[in-house]
């Protein structure tokens, strides 16, 4: 690590409006990188060079000026780091009097030279991490040989363990919808640690783009949807919208892609049928999943068979199917549940069938019914 003066600078300049003496902070060659005197900086401070040379304090008294040139009266105190000399912090003045302040102020520096490695590190680590989930995801490149090799190595996965992935949204972090662009990598971090402390058992995580988060969670025997409650929880309290897509768990880099594409998969559906929870597991979408596979022209002349291109139902008769499939055709239930006579129910039934010539209380015309919904749904986005 590098005293510059990027880092020594703030310190000055909060420190000059405080004291009313002369401070100066050297870098591990002597050189001056910050000073409450903007005339000394850069120059080659020669008791800090006595520091580093000798790894001992320096205390310059006034009778002791000529003998450090470009030197004066103070206190000449090593950062260190590591067991290194990385700097030295100079405090012009009687030694008596400013001895403590420039421990004080060496102590600062030495803090946050270790936070700022602390930084580097994690930095650096979650640089990897991204990376790797990159290549992970990767529409067409794959290499399994280096994800293997890299997942071992920097993320120390085990490959056999079986991993769910969850995909997780975050609308307000859209460009669109922030003024400052500046602040969007700031606020991936903080959602990305905030993730990382409520669920500790993350396999690897990373931002994938500027709104979608991706964490991998090891097989568990806690339910996936208490995790990503949880998650969701603790992002509403915080007055923040969250959408959840979550795949199956598999083992190994193809599995592990497998579960992110079915997390995909999951959560595009969400946009389609979004429920209350705004969480969803593949598992949930039984055959709407599979349809969603179905290329587009093959939907369409499907729905056409049926209604020749056109489902003209209004919003209340989209509402009373919607509860009929929902309560699996019990009629009773249906209409406890829409707040209707069950004869109500029955009219508005009998004229669906009129209208499309499906009839909604046969098991066979309602799975149609159903499944052109859900191809009306699809293809009109």
């Amino acid at each position: 690590m590098r005293i510059t003066s990027e880092l020594a600078h703030p310190i000055i300049s909060k420190l000059k409006a405080l004291v009313n003496f002369n401070i100066n902070i050297m870098d591990e060659e002597g050189v001056i990188v910050a000073s409450t005197d903007p005339n000394r900086m850069y120059q080659i401070h020669q008791g800090a060079l006595k520091v580093i040379n000798s790894k001992e304090e320096i205390v310059i008294y006034p009778a002791d000026e000529s003998l450090y040139v470009g030197s004066k009266p103070g206190v000449n105190l090593p950062v260190e780091h590591q067991d290194l000399i990385v700097g030295v912090i100079g405090i012009t003045g009687n030694p008596d009097d400013v001895y403590k302040f420039a421990q004080i102020l060496k102590v600062t520096v030495e803090v946050m030279l270790q936070e700022m490695e602390l930084f580097n590190k994690l930095h650096y680590e979650n640089k990897i991490m991204e990376n790797w989930v990159l290549e992970l995801i990767h529409p067409h490149e794959l290499n399994y040989a280096k994800l293997e090799t890299d997942g071992k190595h920097y993320l120390n996965l085990n490959l056999n363990e079986e991993i769910s992935v969850f995909l997780i949204r975050f609308p307000d972090l859209n460009y669109q919808n922030i003024t400052e662009n500046n602040i969007v990598p700031l606020k991936k971090d903080e959602r990305l640690n905030q993730i990382r402390a409520l669920i500790p058992k993350i396999s690897f995580s990373a931002f994938l783009d500027d709104v979608h988060c991706l964490i991998g969670i090891p097989h568990m025997k806690e339910n996936y949807y208490s995790v990503a409650r949880s998650i969701k929880g603790y992002f509403t309290s915080q007055k923040l919208a969250v959408q959840i897509g979550i795949g199956q768990s598999y083992s190994k880099i193809n599995g592990y892609r497998k579960s992110y594409l079915e997390a995909k998969d999951s959560l595009m559906l969400l946009d389609n049928f979004p429920n209350d929870d705004h969480i969803a597991h593949i598992s949930d979408w039984g055959f709407i999943n599979l349809l969603q596979q179905v290329p587009k022209e093959r939907l369409e002349s499907f729905y056409g068979q049926y209604l020749g291109g056109k489902l003209s139902l209004n919003e209340e008769q989209v509402l009373t199917l919607k509860a009929l499939f929902d309560h699996d055709l019990n009629m009773k239930l249906t209409a406890e549940a829409l707040h209707i006579h069950r004869n109500t129910l029955l009219y508005r039934l009998c004229n669906i069938a009129k209208q499309t010539g499906l009839d909604p209380k046969s098991f066979h015309d309602a799975m149609i019914l159903r499944m052109l919904m859900v191809v009306e749904k699809i293809t009109e986005n």
